[in-house]
């Protein structure tokens, strides 16, 4: 049989599973920056499994997490996404971290995104390290970017600071044995590491997913202790959550036990977790106080807790048009949307996007929102408070859509969650009341009444403004005073039939509907109507 743990980055081929759990903790690093400045690429770098083009429109869509063996010592990264959407997320990552990697691109700078990791980085008094990407490239202005970086409060060693910086390129592999380095070099100086064995254990969610074979699923950091297949899993408030069933790694490696800092995939508890919840194991039925069991994990801003320094991320089965899924209410439009997702931190992004968008007389209404595939219930629900399916990344079986087909119910699938948002957003604004204005054409002041034998009356003066223009619709005044309105049946200029008379020139019209009441000196308005 051959051998799947061979060739694995991060697990020693030599040494039985159980020794794979170190009783030091290993540095957790959590990689942030502006998007498209290079992060994703880098941990490819590091990483070595290419994952680039599996990214939905270039975005890391979740925070993911995995484990490397440097130079015998373990490595976890966190890769928290890119896009502005998934601020809150990128936060929770940073809650669980030891060092930061600030992620700068060379030919690029200090961007909005960038400004805002800076802001986290230094409300939580974060251990970072400022990586330079793409050194391969011949247009980077790098004490530019120092400068930037100074503004923003980021003061780096040699310029009047002490935050480590080094350049890197993820094409070239340059740069990248010296960033491990300096990770371990980093931590070793700002840490205590402490014996974890002895400790109960602990995890923090970072993402939770439902599988329809398996079932409820966590990816998660492990914060203290040793964890082991059967553990009774605990909430914070001390709420049973079922057993460990299965322990994998980030290379989908079943193991028996799991040590501190490892990312890890645990099936077995009875609920979809959440992202940032904490969860707690013991051996055995829970027989101890939740203050005794908060009592192991320490707080503070850091995972660890222990800084020598620290006080404490379209298909449409039935387009008949949006409008049919709009509920009218007191004369406000309403928008009701079933939201299923494959992952809880897509389901935070996308409801906290959703929940900002604010429109006068159009209130967007999320009826039910939740991880996993779209069900029948779901579709008798949309049915019922006709409500247009939103999927993200998540399965339709064939079953279901003959359902959403049968039912004729509006149902859209997405892999890139801002074109998500973006469509939600054009169809509320789609539906928004518009307002009309006339737009004045021209003017034309009556010097000469005319009665056609078939009791028509012929209009005529000289155009002084704009121009009159058949078929539009046309206002009369005398002085302040409307005294009729109705639509240019015809206009003549001397003998002939024209589509307009420009101002300058005399002309000829007759109204529909006719109108006797004129009198000369009387001024018609030529307008049309638009919608604004």
């Amino acid at each position: 049989m051959v051998n799947m743990k061979k060739d694995i980055k991060g697990i020693d081929p030599k040494k039985s599973e159980s020794e794979q759990v170190v009783n030091s903790r290993p540095p957790v690093v959590t990689i942030m920056g502006h998007v498209d400045h290079g992060k994703t690429s880098l941990l490819d770098a590091i990483r070595g499994s290419f994952v680039v083009e599996n990214e939905s429109g270039g975005i890391t869509q979740h925070i993911s997490a995995f484990d490397i063996l440097y130079k015998d010592r373990h490595i976890t990264f966190i890769d928290t996404p890119g896009h502005e959407l998934f601020t809150s997320m990128r936060e929770r990552g940073v809650l669980m971290t030891d060092i930061v990697l600030l992620i700068i691109a060379l030919d690029d700078g200090v961007k909005p995104q960038t400004k805002e990791v800076i802001n986290i980085i230094k409300s939580q008094k974060l251990k970072t390290i400022v990586v330079f990407t793409k050194a391969d490239l011949p247009n980077s202005n790098i004490e530019k970017i120092k400068a930037e970086l100074g503004r923003e409060g980021i003061l780096l060693e040699g310029y009047g600071g002490d935050t480590t910086y080094i350049s890197v390129s993820s094409k070239t592999k340059q740069g990248i044995d010296d960033l491990l380095d300096l990770i371990l070099l980093e931590y070793d100086i700002s840490f205590n590491v402490r014996d974890e064995t002895t400790l109960r254990p602990s995890l923090t969610i970072l993402e939770s997913f439902k599988d329809r074979n398996i079932g409820n699923m966590s990816l998660a950091i492990i914060e203290n202790g040793v964890l082991k297949i059967s553990d009774y899993i605990y909430s914070s408030n001390g709420e049973s959550l079922g057993r460990v069933r299965s322990i994998k790694n980030d290379k989908g490696i079943f193991m028996k036990e799991a040590g501190a800092s490892m990312p890890v995939y645990i099936v077995g508890q009875n609920k979809n977790l959440s992202i940032g919840d904490r969860i707690f194991f013991q051996d055995k039925k829970m027989d101890f106080k939740i203050d005794e069991l908060h009592g192991n994990v320490l707080h503070g801003n850091k995972l660890h807790g222990n800084d020598k320094d620290s006080k404490n991320e379209s298909l449409i089965v039935d387009n008949e048009g949006f409008e049919d899924f709009f509920g009218d209410n007191n004369q406000k439009k309403q928008l009701s949307i079933i939201l299923k997702v494959d992952t809880e931190g897509s389901l935070e992004a996308i409801t906290s996007a959703l929940e900002k968008i604010k429109l006068n007389n159009i209130d967007i209404k999320i009826i039910k929102a939740e991880v996993g595939d779209i069900t029948e219930e779901d579709c008798t629900i949309a049915k019922s408070t006709h409500s247009i399916i939103l999927s993200f990344k998540v399965g339709v079986s064939s079953r279901i859509k003959k359902i959403l087909q049968d039912s004729r119910l509006l149902f859209m699938e997405y892999s890139v969650i801002y074109e998500l948002i973006q469509d939600v957003r054009d169809a509320a604004e789609s539906l928004i009341p518009p307002e009309y204005v006339d737009v004045e054409m021209g003017k034309m002041e009556i010097s000469k009444i005319f009665v056609l034998s078939d009791k028509s009356v012929v209009l005529g003066g000289l155009v002084f403004e704009g121009r009159i223009i058949k078929n539009n619709k046309c206002k009369i005044f005398r002085g302040d005073e409307e005294i009729y309105e109705g639509k240019i049946r015809s206009v003549k200029h001397l003998k002939d039939d024209v589509s307009e008379v420009i101002s300058g020139r005399e002309c000829g019209i007759i109204l529909n509907p006719t109108f006797d009441g004129v009198q000369e000196k009387d001024v018609v308005i030529d307008y049309k109507v638009e919608k604004v």
